[in-house]
């Protein structure tokens, strides 16, 4: 999560104060006076779906925490990789 100011989130989605407090009640951000705690991907991720598939709220909510897991899962598999590779490397 990075930290944006409200003015900034703004910029994001190209001026749209509506899709904001969207996101803000349906949870994908956090809004803290005028710093909100924002996941730039998942922002953008679900502005694509909602403007340019028409996605509905309940679809966006599932796709974006679905991608998340799914980056997770990545990020999982190529440490295990990693220890892998390192632990086939032989020892002087």
């Amino acid at each position: 999560m990075i930290r944006f100011t409200y003015q900034h989130l703004l910029e994001l989605v190209d001026g749209d104060d509506e899709f904001i407090v969207r996101l803000v009640e349906e949870g994908l951000i956090e809004q803290r006076d005028d710093v909100m705690s924002v996941d730039v991907d998942a922002v953008l991720l679900a502005r694509t779906l909602w403007r340019n598939l028409e996605v509905d709220w309940p679809g966006i909510e599932i796709i974006v925490r679905l991608t998340a897991q799914l980056n997770a899962a990545r990020r999982r598999v190529q440490e295990l990789e990693a220890a892998v590779a390192a632990s086939d490397k032989p020892t002087a």
